[in-house]
């Protein structure tokens, strides 16, 4: 180094310092007797200036430790709202708030602010609902010349700030961590540069979360014209996790609203990022995926805002080469691009989303697809859509729970346009009219639902859609063990599928080779395989004209085959009209109700004719009609009858007994009754041992039941082993009253008589045969028998109709009610004495 050079520079040097030093004296000179003098004209002219209360813990004054400003340091600084009401809650709260003053007018002893710089506390800023605030503190004296803010610089560090506007329904919650602001904020038009780092907690805009603990990263400047209330961003930059855009417009303040026009251009970014800023409400969702691509938009805001209105919003987004897998699942939706936009317009109220054009493959599949809908509110579909789908890729994307699998393909091709959502215009069971077109075909599809037993498969057909139709063409599959096919139209099928309240109507035909009712009917809520439970019902909404034509039907133990007619469905009652089928070896031919409309119960109603059915078949069909005295072991025969028969059942297909009532013409013919137990109990009574088994050529009556009883007309019995008349009433709880007649010739001529029996009473039917009159009553398992009188006049009576006698005669005869011969009544005390000896046959 050169030594002169080196002269001079220590020199300067030590000047320099020499210098710096007399300047720190001095200011601190001026700090120690004149600190107190400036202080004072401090707080004077802030007082003067302040429009709220501020309340300070202590202030202390320096000209060194913010050099070369001198500053004015206050702890524990509060500052309340700016408003003209008794309370008043907290505009700004900072552990430590420093005014930075400009040290030549510090010299001159006036105090002009240039720097405020507020730590570790709360900032509280309300826009009420009459476009009144709470942070105009600062009173603008204009009658004075001097100011005593010429602020420059604004640094709020580690400070909460939350944001309130009632008018325009805006509501902000953020953590500064170092905010700084700049420009001339004493004049009434400035450039104000913000640099900061947020947390945002909570950005809400019209009731909507827009962003929930993100971190911001914010670079702006704005043009502010006070004046005219207009603020002007310029080249302003906002980052939110990675997602980057550009803000450029304007803000026009006045008194009735503000006005809006502003451009938001996004950087090309990640779809993850762009996901992870959206509301919750759609994070939700799309956070059940994992995305890739690049995603970008550009989004134009214009119109008004507060006061009741709102902006008017224009959205486009595209979206290149996306990629979207459900979380754990090997399948994408892959080679992704989209073009759309989303429309809001403030004139009207309404909103309108467009993706002109989606295309994407699925496994190697392409999807193509454009649609709109209109008015979120209420949204209409416009959608126009082409695909073939593997569905058991396209499982992985249909989030409803109750799917378990997916199987098959599908071929689509629609186009679509309607309402989408409640209509409550039209749930009251109007129609509304759609319009749709195309079809769907269905190639070996399957599936199954959770908690369900059933498996649907082998599912094949067509769909075509007609407007508010579906056509089904040669639909096929199976259910678990049955199958279907079905033809016909499904009447206002989509609007029945998408829009909750609307009506659906099947009309068609059906045809299966086999139905199995056990697998159907079974209730999947709780059965289990030790208790196998069944279930009725049908959907209100949905109403149904089916021909069927069914090869075997099966439900428990009950077959038929061959069955066919009409069965219609409408407001939950199921009708079967001229229906007709096979089964139990003859032919049934029926109209049955079964209403499920009522909360309580299920009820059934049928009228039956059947044609020479084997009743041995009936009773095991039947399960015994539930109940165990006579059974398919004691029966055999050929039954043909007519019945007429309601029921009630619980929903679980319960029957409630007490509410069965029927009639039934009921004819049976070979009959035979095996170990029957009321026939021996009276095998045992008249000492018959050979009514074990009964054959009979023909058996007629008319059976009712009513009240848990079965009503049991007079009928004979011509049977090999004994001719009877039988009547009475059984009851649901096997207790038996019957009433029973047997000619006594018939009794003495069995080949029995090794044992003496009593039997009380006999009676002589008029045409020389003599007949016993007996009462079975009791528990069916242990009746008690007795001699009928009752039934002795019940006989007299069908003796009339049949046999054409003198009515007055035979009562006379048989009762005396008609005695003026003494000898008639002589005659009746002779017979009550009458006792019958069994001896033994040698």
């Amino acid at each position: 180094m050169n030594p002169a050079f080196r002269k001079y520079l220590l020199l300067g040097l030590r000047y320099s310092a020499l210098f710096l030093a007399a300047s720190v004296f001095l200011v601190f000179l001026i700090g120690l007797f004149y600190g107190s003098e400036i202080k004072r004209i401090a707080v004077a002219e802030l007082n003067k200036h302040l429009a709220t209360e501020i309340q300070v813990r202590d202030l202390d004054f320096s000209m060194l430790r913010f050099f070369p400003y001198a500053s004015f340091e206050m702890n524990d600084v509060l500052v309340m709202d700016a408003v003209e009401t008794d309370r008043k809650d907290t505009l700004l709260y900072a552990k430590k708030l420093s005014l930075l003053l400009n040290m030549k007018s510090v010299l001159s002893r006036e105090v002009i602010v240039k720097k405020i710089i507020a730590q570790d506390g709360s900032l509280n800023i309300r826009i009420y609902k009459d476009g009144s605030s709470n942070y105009v503190f600062w009173k603008n004296n204009s009658s004075e010349n001097e100011s005593a803010i010429d602020l420059r610089q604004i640094s709020l560090q580690n400070i909460s700030l939350q944001y309130e506007d009632h008018y325009s329904d805006q509501h902000y919650i953020m953590e500064g961590n170092d905010i700084n602001l700049s420009g001339k904020f004493s004049e009434s038009k400035f450039i104000l540069n913000a640099d900061a780092d947020l947390l945002v907690k909570k950005f809400e805009s019209l009731g909507v979360d827009y962003i929930i603990n993100k971190k911001v990263r914010l670079e702006s400047g704005i043009g502010v014209d006070l004046g005219r209330g207009l603020y002007r961003l310029q080249d302003s930059k906002v980052l939110i996790s990675d997602f980057r855009f550009d803000v450029s417009g304007e803000i026009m303040q006045d008194s009735g609203a503000h006005f809006i026009n502003l451009k938001v251009n996004s950087h090309e970014a990640d779809i993850s990022s762009f996901i992870s800023m959206l509301p919750p409400s759609f994070v939700s969702y799309l956070s059940a995926y994992k995305s890739k691509g690049k995603f970008e938009a550009l989004a134009t805001i214009i119109g008004k805002t507060g006061n009741g209105n709102l902006p008017d919003v224009k959205l486009d987004f595209k979206i290149r080469n996306g990629h979207f897998t459900p979380s754990g699942s090997p399948v994408s939706l892959s080679s992704m691009e989209l073009d759309g936009n989303y429309i809001s317009k403030n004139l009207n109220g309404k909103s309108e989303l467009n993706v002109n054009s989606l295309t994407a493959l699925l496994d190697n599949h392409k999807i193509s697809a454009n649609f709109t809908i209109e008015n979120l509110s209420s949204p209409f579909l416009t959608l126009n859509a082409k695909a073939t789908l593997d569905l058991a890729k396209a499982r992985h994307f249909i989030q409803i729970d109750t799917i378990e699998n997916l199987s098959g393909s599908m071929l689509l091709n629609i186009a679509f346009a309607g309402k989408i959502a409640d209509l409550p215009a039209y749930n009251k069971g109007g129609s509304y009219k759609i319009k749709s077109s195309g079809d769907i075909q269905l190639i070996n599809a399957g599936f199954t639902l959770k908690k369900n037993p059933l498996a649907f498969r082998n599912i094949q057909g067509k769909l075509k859609l007609m407007d508010n139709d579906v056509y089904v063409e040669n639909l096929k599959g199976n259910i678990s063990e049955s199958d279907l096919e079905i033809n016909g139209n499904l009447k206002n099928f989509v609007n029945f599928l998408f829009i909750p309240g609307q009506p659906g109507m099947i009309k068609a035909s059906l045809k299966s080779k086999n139905v199995n009712l056990d697998e159907l009917l079974a209730d999947k809520s709780d059965a289990t395989s030790e208790d196998t439970s069944y279930i009725m019902k049908f959907n209100p909404r949905l109403a149904a004209d089916l021909e069927i034509n069914v090869a075997n039907l099966h439900f428990r133990n009950f077959k038929a085959s061959r069955m066919n007619g009409n069965v219609m469905l409408n407001n939950q009652v199921i009708r079967g009209k001229s229906l007709a089928f096979s089964s139990m070896d003859g032919m049934i031919f029926m109209d049955a109700t079964i209403n499920a409309s009522r909360k309580d119960s299920v009820i059934m109603s049928c009228d039956a004719k059947i044609t020479r059915i084997d009743i041995n078949k009936l009773f095991y069909q039947l399960e015994n009609f539930g109940q165990s005295t006579m059974t398919d072991r004691n029966v055999k025969g050929s039954v043909t009858a007519e019945v007429h028969m309601v029921s009630s059942w619980s929903e679980k297909l319960v029957m409630n007994p007490a509410k069965v009532n029927a009639t039934c013409d009921i004819m049976i013919e070979n009959g035979e009754l095996i170990a029957f137990a009321p026939v021996k109990a009276l095998a045992r009574y008249v000492k018959v041992p050979d009514l074990d088994h009964i054959r009979f050529s023909t058996m007629k009556n008319n059976i009712s039941i009513s009240g848990r009883k079965i009503y049991i007309p007079a009928m004979e019995i011509n049977s090999t082993a004994l001719n009877l008349t039988a009547s009475g009433v059984h009851d649901f709880d096997n207790i038996v009253d019957y009433r029973l007649v047997l000619l006594l010739s018939e009794v003495l001529g069995r080949k029995v008589r090794q044992n003496n029996s009593e039997f009380g009473e006999i009676e002589d039917d008029g045409l020389g045969k003599t007949r016993l009159m007996l009462t079975m009553k009791g528990p069916v398992d242990n009746p008690k028998f007795a001699y009928d009188r009752k039934g002795a006049g019940e006989k007299i009576k069908t003796d009339i109709a049949r046999e054409k006698q003198n009515i007055k005669g035979i009562l006379n005869e048989e009762f005396g009610w008609f005695k003026k011969e003494p000898v008639k009544q002589e005659s009746r005390k002779k017979k009550e004495e009458i006792q019958i000896d069994w001896g033994e046959d040698n």
